[in-house]
């Protein structure tokens, strides 16, 4: 009886154990199974994704991030993710789909995708106007690639490049990047690729006033559209270019006619604006208020709101309508303000070229220490003049970063003086709109007029606003003198500012409230407090300042 109850126990327990190691074969069975099947899906999205953007994006919905066990799958879904999105002109959103992807491949390899990554962190920042950090990401992914065999990998690149260098007027440059581009989509009998970088081209070209040829790559284009959306953008582009020639009649034909056209993203409203400016120009200003308000619905970006808000000053105050006329000005200033500050970046050549030198600097760099290592067995003597050879080559390289140093300080003083002269044409502009108010005022009521002018354009009695104006504008030249100069009253450093935007001198002692004599009192302790040795060296002070 104890042996037939001991086989008894022991047959239970082998019964267990049998069916404990078919359960977790069945758990493992079934996970593979699903692993496969996410991999399966991953691969068809990304099959259809060039072709069927918008199935490609539904599967890929239908599979959360969150549920892939494997980092790999995960990596890809978040580039698929991206990729399908921009095909659909959708907001890349999250940033973290991406940032995941782009730190896996960094670790595990997978150039092409590594580079796909970057290409489409690139577009983020491209479509939030931050140049610095697009141009930054496009060569990180041509650097990230293997070889040149991903043609239209390298393509989507070089056009985004070109976009670029098209905004920041590089119109030689952007006009390489957009050819290199459609080279490279020929190859990959991407059509629709290549139409779009033919356009591009074109438009280089008008924007540079060299009218016949852009209009030689307009006509070609229309000749390889295939559907009316491809018409429609040749169309308006010939429109644009006949506009900007000043030959009114061949535009106002292209741009009626290309109006009901399909189109994508804001080329319906750059259509109304362009519309708008010319039937102004043709003195039809209710056409012309018209167009620049239907321009709005169909979300236009910042530079061509700026235009329509311009041509709506110009429309409302041929009527008189000063309360709109003041409504539309205040819009026309925010977007001018805007815009300033995304032209003042860097342009992308500067960048690249610098990329181009830092790149070849670390290649030479780990070449040469390669070699030293191999040589020190040979002679010390050899290892000597190879070391003095590299400082030679180190030097150069140095030179040549500093000259591009000198160029983004160059750019930097066009910047300011754009803004200076701007601000001084709106001043002159506001005081003869006032002309009226002035004839009959007095001295103080012109002093009033002149303050409410600046106050517009200024906000000088907002002294933080005005202090960030100057900052963007002036290097950061309020915030060093605040660090560096803590015993400067905001006067002091506000009259630092109006000096440098040459603002005259009776409009400042209005502006500060002085005197000549206060003012000169105010220079003589402005001296003192920043260690100057009379009041010719202000300038030199300031100057410095802005180019550090």
């Amino acid at each position: 009886m104890f042996y037939s109850s001991r086989i008894i126990c022991t047959f239970v327990e082998i019964n267990k154990a049998l069916k404990l190691k078919l359960l977790i074969s069945i758990l493992i069975s079934l996970m593979l199974v699903a692993c496969s099947g996410n991999n399966s899906q991953l691969n068809r999205a990304e099959q259809l994704i060039e072709t069927a953007p918008d199935s490609a994006l539904h599967l890929l919905q239908s599979l959360p991030s969150h549920k892939y066990k494997s980092s790999s799958n995960r990596a890809l879904y978040g580039l698929l993710m991206i990729r399908a999105l921009d095909k659909k002109l959708l907001p890349l959103k999250p940033d973290s789909l991406l940032d995941y992807s782009i730190s896996y491949y960094r670790e595990h390899g997978g150039n092409d995708r590594l580079a796909s990554c970057y290409l489409y962190k690139g577009r983020t920042y491209k479509y939030s106007f931050q140049y610095e950090k697009a141009i930054s990401y496009y060569l990180k992914a041509l650097d990230a690639m293997d070889t040149d065999t991903n043609r239209l990998l390298l393509g989507r690149i070089n056009f985004d490049m070109g976009d670029i260098y098209l905004v920041q007027r590089e119109y030689a440059l952007s006009r390489q990047k957009y050819l290199q581009a459609y080279a490279l989509f020929r190859k990959v009998n991407n059509a629709t690729s290549a139409f779009y970088s033919l356009v591009d081209v074109g438009r280089t070209y008008s924007q540079e006033k060299l009218n016949a040829n852009a209009r030689l790559y307009f006509k070609r284009a229309f000749g390889f559209a295939k559907d009316s959306l491809m018409q429609g953008v040749a169309l308006q582009e010939l429109g644009v270019d006949y506009f900007n020639s000043h030959q009114p009649d061949s535009a106002l034909v292209y741009l009626r006619k290309v109006i009901p056209y399909p189109y994508l993203a804001n080329s319906r409203a750059i259509r109304y604006y362009y519309l708008a400016d010319l039937y102004f120009d043709l003195n039809k200003p209710d056409s012309a208020y018209y167009c620049a308000n239907k321009a709005f619905d169909y979300k236009p970006d910042i530079r061509t709101q700026r235009e329509c808000y311009r041509i709506l000053v110009n429309t409302v105050s041929l009527k008189g309508n000063l309360t709109a006329l003041k409504k539309y000005m205040l819009k026309y200033q925010a977007c001018s303000d805007s815009l300033r500050k995304i032209d003042s970046q860097t342009k992308g050549s500067v960048l690249e070229t610098i990329h181009k030198n830092s790149t070849e600097y670390v290649k030479v760099k780990t070449r040469f220490w390669y070699f030293i290592g191999f040589v020190a067995l040979l002679a010390v003597f050899v290892a000597f003049f190879l070391r003095k050879g590299l400082r030679l080559k180190e030097q150069k390289l140095t030179v040549a970063n500093k000259k591009e140093q000198l160029k983004i300080r160059d750019h930097r003083k066009e910047v300011m003086l754009r803004h200076r002269t701007a601000l001084l044409q709106k001043i002159e502009a506001m005081r003869t709109y006032q002309n009226q108010e002035r004839i009959k005022a007095d001295a103080i009521e012109k002093e009033e007029l002149d303050r409410k002018i600046y106050e517009e354009l200024l906000h000088i009695d907002d002294l933080e606003f005005f202090y960030r104006e100057m900052d963007a504008v002036f290097n950061n030249l309020v915030s060093k003198l605040r660090s560096r100069y803590p015993a400067l009253t905001p006067k002091e450093i506000t009259w630092c500012c109006l000096h440098l935007l040459n603002i005259p001198g009776h409009d400042i002692l209005n502006l500060l409230d002085y005197k000549v004599n206060t003012l000169k009192k105010m220079r003589q302790r402005l001296i003192a407090k920043t260690g100057l040795a009379s009041a010719t060296e202000i300038d030199e002070f300031l100057n410095a300042i802005l180019n550090e």
